[in-house]
């Protein structure tokens, strides 16, 4: 890791790009340590991917796994930076109606934004589908994962409610970090670090939710 620091640092990189210079790293950090973790998530729980089903009728079936690792990765990557981008809309819009263009207006702009992006996908599921689930016994559905798609079952039943209030510490995480340590963040690198990986861990709990629960639908569906 240090080697690779090091050969960053001494890229030459224009007066106006310093601050990616300072941000980079700690970027590729975070995203390495999650898609690591993704990867690691898939290979295994394999099962859950083939009762999602993604890319039926695009892909073969064996592949589906593969399939459901690029969609989840795509989904992480597209939360990210659509927090960026829209942490960066936000923040003209909000200067627009008469806020300061400061830190402070980017700060809230960015948290807007983050809980948004972080509640936003779940609460559409939950209007659409939640109600209906619930409604459908649940009676047999563990021990017919456990005894047909094993692997599928600590992803669907055990991980699944640990994904899902891991939303609450990242969400605590970023925010204090944003209005507590925001200081720190501009200077500390390791800081920088673990606020990307807060990021990226909140889209990828995101995006692992919304598999779990399209999944769920599907076995309901078949069931």
């Amino acid at each position: 890791m240090n080697l690779a620091e090091n050969i960053m640092d001494q890229v030459h990189w224009p007066e106006e790009l310093q601050w990616v210079r300072r941000l980079s790293f700690p970027l590729a950090v975070a995203a390495g340590i999650v898609i690591a973790l993704t990867i690691l998530v898939v290979a295994t729980s394999p099962s859950a991917w083939f009762l999602l089903g993604a890319g039926r009728g695009f892909v073969p079936e064996a592949l589906y796994p593969v399939w459901g690792l690029v969609l989840v990765l795509g989904t992480i990557f597209g939360q990210a930076i659509g927090w960026a981008g829209g942490s960066a809309i936000a923040f003209y819009v909000m200067a627009l109606v008469g806020f300061p263009s400061n830190w402070a207006t980017a700060r809230l702009a960015m948290s807007i934004v983050y809980i948004g992006l972080a509640g936003f996908p779940l609460s559409v599921y939950h209007f659409f589908y939640g109600g209906w689930l619930l409604g459908i016994p649940r009676l047999g559905l563990k021990e017919w994962l456990w005894a047909n798609y094993p692997s599928a079952y600590w992803l669907l039943i055990y991980a699944h409610p640990i994904i899902d209030l891991s939303l609450i510490p990242l969400g605590v995480g970023v925010l204090w970090i944003l209005w507590k340590r925001d200081r720190q963040l501009f200077q500390e690198r390791d800081l920088q670090t673990v606020f990307f990986l807060l990021i990226l861990g909140t889209s990828f709990a995101v995006a692992m939710s919304l598999a779990i629960h399209s999944t769920l639908v599907h076995i309901r569906i078949g069931l």
